[in-house]
């Protein structure tokens, strides 16, 4: 069995205290934040230019929300998966399987659970990026 590997993640809220937490907690799970970004426009462009396995990101966000800028992303194939994260995503007219549909690899909701966050982290780090074989 091979060990799992370090995740590179970037993370997406527009609140600087939610990214602090959401990067902290990832770090504590032994993981890389390798960026960060504040609405969806930028998301996308971090996306393309550091390629992380895992986004990290609120949905409700200015200029671009998270699924939007979740499907920009993995259109562009610039992530391996993406989590959302929201507590206001209902008003937006968003169900949690809207976000799954749209492409989402997994959906907490905030105040989110970091136990949840480190499991997800490390169940995804064990396996195999999609198309590695």
């Amino acid at each position: 069995m091979s060990a799992a590997k370090q995740l590179r993640v970037l993370v997406v809220d527009d609140l600087d205290s939610v990214c602090q937490v959401v990067a902290e907690t990832i770090r504590f799970a032994g993981h890389n934040v390798v960026g960060t970004a504040h609405d969806g426009v930028e998301a996308v462009a971090r996306a393309a230019e550091l390629r992380p396995d895992v986004v990290v990101m609120d949905v409700f966000m200015p200029k671009l929300n998270g699924v939007e800028a979740m499907k920009q992303i993995l259109k562009a194939g610039t992530a391996g998966r993406v989590m959302l994260i929201s507590g206001e995503y209902r008003s937006l007219g968003l169900t949690v399987e809207d976000m799954y549909q749209n492409g989402a690899a997994a959906f907490l909701e905030k105040p989110f659970n970091t136990t949840a966050l480190c499991g997800l982290l490390q169940q995804w780090s064990g396996e195999a990026k999609p198309g590695s074989n």
